[in-house]
């Protein structure tokens, strides 16, 4: 509409910690299920707030907001799936390494889920969380070899199981 301003989504102090609140519940919610999809309910709810946060381009920003009012700091720039797992879930149940491999399972979702797909449907379809997550270590990797590939084209190629073959062939 000419003459109005472009809406923008509202990001006050008391936001970002109702936002930060709702997935520390969302965290409780899993630890208290023994149900081992549980964490989908997690990640969903951590994607769905980034993707929200980048719709104004300012996932970066607010992820290191809620890293502030978390009391962590650093003078790198925050990934913004990492951060909020770092400010949301139990880093006695959550390592760097698991935090480090979900956030890229969130990453490679942002980049090849389809909007219509639940998140958690995505993952299991591309074969699970860890394979989610190497799958998006092997496009980055292979990007420079693939560079005028589109992004499906690289990271959805099964791997080749040559184990198998050879057993084929010889037994």
């Amino acid at each position: 509409m000419p003459g109005r301003e472009p809406t923008t989504i509202p990001s006050s102090i008391e936001a970002m910690r109702a936002s930060l609140l709702r997935l520390e519940g969302e965290w409780e919610t899993v630890q208290a299920s023994r149900n081992r999809d549980a964490i989908y309910g997690y990640l969903t709810a951590v994607f769905e707030l980034v993707s929200w946060w980048a719709t104004d381009g300012r996932a970066v920003a607010r992820a290191g907001r809620a890293l502030h009012l978390r009391g962590h700091h650093s003078d790198r720039e925050p990934e913004p799936f990492a951060a909020l797992i770092l400010c949301t879930a139990d880093r006695d149940q959550v390592d760097d390494r698991t935090r480090s491999k979900w956030s890229r399972v969130l990453r490679y979702a942002a980049e090849f889920k389809d909007p219509d797909e639940p998140l958690g449907d995505f993952i299991r379809r591309k074969g699970g969380i860890n394979r989610c997550a190497s799958r998006l270590s092997r496009q980055r990797r292979l990007g420079k070899q693939y560079q005028g590939a589109q992004p499906n084209e690289i990271a959805c190629k099964p791997p080749i199981l040559l184990t198998h073959f050879w057993f084929r062939q010889n037994n």
